[in-house]
This record gives structure tokens, sequence and C-alpha cells, in this order.
């Protein structure tokens, strides 16, 4: 029943199994006549229908933990492009920020389907535990208290997250990376950031040593002064409040000579499973 792509059209059947390529490697594509589905073997399934210049997304979702309540639609429209590889990439990135995200609201559990699937890909061994109110997922390196400085340039770092349901037909997620450096936090933040038009806000709370760096790397954050000391630690804020970067300064004088070295957290508070999911799937990348 579900194999039967005879009803689909050769244009949708491409950008499907091109989509379910670019999603992940257990996803799949099957067919309910002239649909294609993509297929993802913990539950999730969207349809994809052909539109006029358009693939039409839909995906039935329970979004509340109160089970009598219905499923609820889910869609989104893609336009599409004169070259394929640009519409399944918009399908892709559709589907990651505008459909998945619903599959997660139902409580901490589904939330935790959701974002465990680029740790997933990757083959990240991260432990998760919990219950349906609230879910944890934690990875360490196995050398652990490793200092900054022994971690190599796009060496994984640990990993903590803690995803609660509100019991609002909603999911809040909690995450630290620490220990990364300024280039990753920036690589890892990248998808939940203000654009580059932007400047950012507060410099002078910046450290002299890195601030021309640090806001160029990091436009729109708010920067704000934590601790003065060894070393000294500034947030870098995002306009939300979501996002919170600290970042840490040593400083240290060998005679004449003065030498620093620079690091930095990515922490996310009371994010939505949209917000967490970019966030994720650029640290398991």
């Amino acid at each position: 029943m579900y194999t039967d792509m005879s009803l689909v059209s050769e244009p949708l059947r491409l950008i499907a199994y091109e989509t379910a390529a670019m999603l992940g490697p257990e996803w799949r594509v099957e067919a309910i006549l002239s649909s294609a589905i993509v297929v993802h073997p913990i539950g999730f399934r969207i349809a994809l229908d052909n539109g006029t210049d358009r693939v039409l997304l839909t995906a039935h979702v329970s979004v509340s933990r109160d089970y009598s309540s219905p499923l609820e639609d889910i869609t989104a429209e893609i336009e599409t492009a004169g070259a394929r590889s640009i519409t399944v990439r918009r399908t892709v990135e559709a589907i990651r920020a505008q459909i998945l995200p619903h599959f997660g609201r139902e409580n901490a559990v589904a939330g935790l389907r959701v974002l465990c699937l680029p740790l997933r890909d990757a083959g990240i061994p991260a432990i998760a535990q919990g219950s349906p109110e609230q879910v944890t997922i934690d990875y360490k390196p196995e050398r652990l208290n490793v200092p900054i400085q022994r971690y190599g340039e796009g060496e994984r770092r640990p990993l903590g997250v803690i995803i609660t349901s509100t019991g609002k037909d909603d999911t809040r997620v909690e995450i630290r990376i620490p220990h990364l450096s300024i280039r990753e936090a920036a690589r890892i933040t990248q998808g939940i950031r203000p654009g580059a038009g932007t400047p950012m806000k507060d410099v002078k709370t910046l450290p002299e040593e890195v601030r021309s760096e640090l806001a160029a790397t990091f436009p729109g954050l708010t920067a704000k002064h934590v601790i003065s000391d060894v070393p000294r630690y500034t947030d870098l804020i995002g306009p939300s409040g979501v996002l919170r970067i600290r970042h840490a300064l040593a400083v240290t004088r060998e005679g004449d000579k003065t030498h620093h070295q620079n690091w930095a957290a990515v922490w996310l508070r009371n994010a939505t499973v949209a917000q967490a999911y970019p966030v994720l799937s650029a640290y398991a990348s």
C-alpha cells in the first residue's frame, strides 16, 4: 500500500527521495495515492503534495497531553525553484523549522523524539532519561574535566539538555555547551542569532583585548559584564533572552609580555523546540 508510487508525479517523487536523503539516514519515502510521505521510524510522517509551483507539506500531530484532543494539522508551503536541489533544500528547511518542532509539543518525551534526531544521525552516545514531565540528555567525552586548552578545534564538547513539559501544549528546552572556542560558539548559534546588519549593543562592556573580534562575530547581541576576575566573564545575550553566550578571558603576564586566552559557553534557557533544534544540529555536525 505505502510502497506503490505509481500515482505520485515524477517531479514530486524525486523531490521526496532527495528530501528524505537530506533529512538523515533513517528517513524513507512512502506514498498514499498521489501524495509522497517522508517517514522516520520514531513516528514522524510528513506528506508532500504538488501545488501550483509549490510543494505542500502536511503532518497530523498530537500537540496536547490531553489524549482526547484531536490531532492538529500542521502545514507549510514551499515555492519550487528552477533547480530541484534548491527546492529540496527549501523543503528540508521547512520541515525542520515549521513541521518537526510541532511533534515535540505534547510533552517532554515528544520533545526528546525531535531533539534527539541530529544526535542519532551523528552517532553521539548521549544518555537520555526522565519522564513525560521532564527529560535530560547528557553527553560527556571520555576525558572528564578537561581544561579548555586540551580541546582541539572541532573536538566535541560536553552537552547538557533539559526538556520540560509546560502542561500547556508546549515544551521548553535548556541547553548548556561549555568550553567552546569563539569560532565554534558562533557556528553553533548561527541559526538563532540576529543577522549581520544589527550591531552589538553595549560594546564598551567587552574586554578591550577582544572587543573588535566579539563585536564582529556576534552582531545583534547585547554585552553584559558579569565578573572582573581571572578569567573575566562577559555575557552576550540575544534579543529574546533565550540565547546567552558566556565569554571568558584569561590574561597572564610574563615579564613584559601579555598573553590572553578566551573561550565561551553556549546556554539556551526557556527555548522552544524550534529554537533548540538548529543549535543541536550545529553541535552534532
